[in-house]
């Protein structure tokens, strides 16, 4: 064996990564890889990096923009899948990895089982419990539909409305398979929320619907942004996703399930002519107990009517009454005034005029004398107070402190209007007013010698 490191080839970095390469290329073209998704990451750009491993090895994998729109389901950690790829290198960080064309599920059994993880996971959450059901309106003016906008569904849902009861529509269309599904759907219900910010009313009510298919073609049905976002929407949403046997994620959140995309439409509008039926038979039942309560009054109203006796008859015999009772009253009043006529004549004649004015004569005099004597007391009152008042003014002004100030006197009060009779208590610096005739004052203080 030659040791001579001198007759060995000699690369560069580059060449030596670019021959591995080639070296890699030409010997693994094509492939299918099986393993379990690990690390799932989704730039702005749209291309798919992720991690296939088994249980001692992984191998990075890049699905590029334009394939990640074509893949059948999303890749998801934990999800177990077979790959059809090309294995190449990456020079830049010396390192090999699978470029993904294709991708699906190691079976149904792997899907099925990460549905149940999902589950799970979620029902723990109460997400699923029937307390947070929206109820459907019973007569919606708009119906949002997110399907495909191509295909028998949406016919089959807008031909059955009309023949129920013709309602606007506001269709949102998206894609219903494949790994950008999901997302669209979210979109769209996002969507029918933000319709009144450009002026267009909210549907009052939104069917999510698509065909049937295998498992792989509803799994975006199953996706957990979808399930939590179907959980929010503050709209009712009515599930329609597959066969009567298809059961999705979104199925069980949804506020209403329906069988069938057509089964949803029945669901969310009643039948017109089932309703203008019902309409007529309440108004015929109404007008039938209005009319039987009428005439049910009408009988009452008659028996009332036997049983009582005729106004006539009672009218009569009141008028017998009043007229022998006016009668007896007509008699008794003449025979009062007859007897008050008689005893004003008696009386009349036993009264003499002149002892009349006799009377009055007299009485008039001692009213003259009574107000005389009145008179001559009123001035008497009057002039005794009068004296007695000028002897208190007197009295009064005498005993005035204003007399005394007069004579040179003056008054010495604190700054409480108190008089201050002696110098005790005083202290030096209080405040003094000083009091003389005919209200003249001045302020001093208080000073110690």
């Amino acid at each position: 064996m030659n040791n001579d490191i001198t007759n060995n080839l000699e690369f560069t970095v580059s060449e030596l990564s670019l021959s591995i390469k080639k070296l890699i290329e030409d010997n693994f073209e094509y492939i299918r890889l099986k393993g379990e998704i690990g690390r799932v990451s989704k730039p702005n750009s749209g291309h798919i990096y992720m991690d296939l491993k088994d249980d001692s090895s992984v191998i990075s994998g890049v699905i590029w923009k334009g394939n990640a729109q074509k893949l059948n389901i999303a890749p998801e950690e934990g999800l177990e899948v077979v790959c059809f790829g090309k294995i190449t290198t990456y020079p830049g960080q010396s390192k090999y990895q699978i470029i993904i064309e294709d991708m699906e599920p190691a079976g149904v059994g792997a899907l099925m089982a990460l549905l149940e993880k999902r589950k799970e996971i979620l029902l723990k959450e109460g997400i699923f419990n029937e307390e947070y059901k929206k109820e459907i309106p019973f007569l919606p003016k708009n119906i949002g539909v997110i399907t495909s906008p191509s295909g028998a569904v949406i016919k089959d849902i807008i031909h059955r409305v009309k023949d129920r009861f013709p309602t606007h529509i506001t269709i949102w269309p998206v894609r219903v398979q494949g790994e950008s599904s999901a997302e669209e759907i979210i979109d769209a219900i996002e969507g029918f929320h933000l319709l009144p910010q450009s002026e267009i009313p909210s549907p009052d009510v939104i069917i999510i619907a698509r065909g049937g298919g295998s498992i792989e073609d509803l799994w975006g049905f199953n996706d957990e942004k979808l399930v939590r976002k179907v959980f929010s929407s503050k709209i009712p949403i009515i599930s329609a996703v597959g066969h009567e046997t298809d059961t999705t994620l979104i199925d069980l959140v949804a506020d209403l399930r329906a069988p069938t995309p057509t089964a949803a439409a029945e669901m969310a509008i009643p039948v017109r002519k089932e309703l203008l039926i019902t309409v007529k038979d309440l108004i015929l039942r109404v007008n039938n107990t209005v009319l039987n309560k009428i005439e049910y009054e009408r009988r009452s109203l008659d028996l009332i009517n036997k049983a009582f006796p005729k106004i006539s008859v009672l009218v009569k015999d009141y008028s017998l009454r009043f007229n022998k009772v006016s009668s007896i009253l007509k008699i008794s009043l003449s025979s009062m005034i007859r007897n008050y006529n008689k005893n004003y004549f008696n009386a009349s004649k036993t009264l003499k005029i002149r002892f009349l004015s006799k009377k009055i004569e007299t009485l008039r005099n001692q009213l003259f004398l009574s107000n005389k004597n009145n008179n001559r007391s009123m001035y008497e009152i009057i002039s005794i107070n009068e004296s007695k008042l000028k002897l208190q003014e007197g009295l009064l002004d005498v005993l005035s402190h204003n007399n005394v100030l007069r004579r040179g006197f003056a008054l010495i009060k604190n700054k409480k209007n108190k008089i201050i009779r002696k110098s005790k208590g005083l202290k030096e610096n209080d405040d003094l007013i000083i009091e003389f005739y005919n209200d003249d004052k001045i302020s001093t203080k208080v000073t110690k010698e």
